[in-house]
């Protein structure tokens, strides 16, 4: 029997499974790879399945900003001990106008709060730095150096593992279809009917955790399926945006990628845009059928014209690409990491659009938590347990 089973290898899971890998035996870690052919393969998907992700610290909510600088600084230790690189320092700017300059100074109050380098630049500053881009003349700038910059989420979690392995954790590459509760133990058992036991449990099923209906009650999670746009740069477009960094528009609501060396060889940019007219997906059918796809046709369309008139030189791309994305909402606009059963399954999940670059904190969080280990963390449990609802309904285990 383990002691702790995690369930979920994304990118808060296995963050949680390399933490409690290194301060307590009987770890496992539950969850399938990334599947090779994503039209044919009927089980769970992830959204870690790509090369782009940006990290900074700035961001108007302080707890993301704060679990952020303490992810982002454990990075380059966690690519020595792994030996696998994933991330990149490229920089960051957000941009906005006069209609969104709350975004700014909350970003600004947030990135003083943790001394992250930063500073705010004017529209001439922008065109001077920025060259490649093509902005109103109220827009405002704020650039964050030093450790900003993107992840590739794929191998980041392939970091998480490896090391979660190398401390003694055994890793189990299957989906899991029940859990249930006995007397001395939890009873995980997987999509192929083998069964394993643990002391306790961690959820940190992303997208899926209401849909597979692992836990006692519905969490109330909204999950959005987004689309995901991708310019193929050549060589010529390549040396335009040379100097590229990751990019957040607060009046579109949209995060931008500098071009990235994908698998298939090729570079691309990344384009998303978030909405809330973004479709709702509610069942587990719904979900493995939006992640079979390639997202919205209208979305390409709009996204395309959109980031071809910010960046002119990607009119001349001649191949675009679209793939399929979730984002899980909270109520809180933060992650839940709480417990759903006494104190013995938990869950953590929830990232809200922007798990990457506090992810590792939020799984250092969750295993604190579950270890009942004294929990010095400047971000407070109480902001980040599940509300009191009425309106969940609870399932039998």
């Amino acid at each position: 029997m383990y002691k702790i089973a995690v369930i979920g290898r994304g990118l808060i899971g296995s963050a949680a499974g390399r933490h409690l890998s290194m301060i307590s035996d009987g770890v496992a870690v539950i969850g399938p790879g990334e599947p090779k052919d994503t039209v044919k393969h009927d089980g769970v998907f992830a959204s870690h399945y790509d090369e782009g992700r940006m990290v900074r610290f700035v961001d108007p909510n302080i707890p993301w900003s704060i679990t952020a600088k303490r992810s982002i600084e454990r990075f380059s230790q966690l690519e020595i001990d792994s030996g696998v690189n994933f991330f990149t320092t490229s920089g960051y700017l957000g941009l906005q106008g006069p209609e969104f300059l709350d975004y700014l100074e909350g970003s600004e109050f947030s990135a003083k709060t943790v001394n992250a380098n930063f500073k705010r630049i004017n529209v001439d500053e922008i065109r001077k730095d920025y060259p490649f881009l093509s902005i109103d003349d109220n827009t405002v700038g704020l650039v964050e150096s030093g450790l900003a910059g993107h992840i590739s989420p794929r191998n980041m979690v392939k970091a998480q593992t490896k090391i979660a392995s190398q401390f003694g954790a055994d890793i189990i590459e299957h989906e899991v279809k029940k859990i249930s509760l006995n007397n001395k133990a939890v009873e995980i058992t997987l999509q192929n009917n083998e069964k394993l036991l643990a002391e306790k449990v961690l959820v940190a099923t992303g997208a899926f955790t209401d849909a597979c209906d692992l836990l006692p009650k519905s969490l109330n999670l909204v999950v959005y399926g987004r689309t995901v746009v991708l310019a193929e740069i050549d060589e010529h477009i390549g040396k335009i945006l040379c100097n590229m960094t990751t990019m957040y528009v607060a009046d579109s609501n949209a995060y931008i990628l500098p071009p990235i060396k994908y698998p298939d060889g090729k570079t691309y940019l990344k384009i998303g845009i978030g909405s809330k007219s973004d479709k709702i997906l509610n069942s587990r059918s719904e979900l493995i059928e939006w992640f079979q796809g390639k997202g919205s046709d209208k979305d390409f369309r709009e996204f395309r014209e959109y980031i071809s008139n910010l960046i002119p030189s990607l009119q001349e791309c001649d191949n675009w690409h679209t793939k399929s994305c979730a984002v899980t909402q909270t109520s809180t606009g933060l992650p839940y990491i709480d417990y759903v059963v006494e104190d013995r399954i938990a869950v953590a999940t929830g990232g809200n659009g922007k798990a990457a670059k506090s992810a590792d904190d939020w799984g250092l969080f969750a295993a604190q938590m579950i270890v009942n280990d004294n929990m010095d963390h400047p971000v407070s449990h109480e902001e980040l347990q599940l509300p009191k609802s009425e309106g969940n309904v609870p399932r039998d285990l």
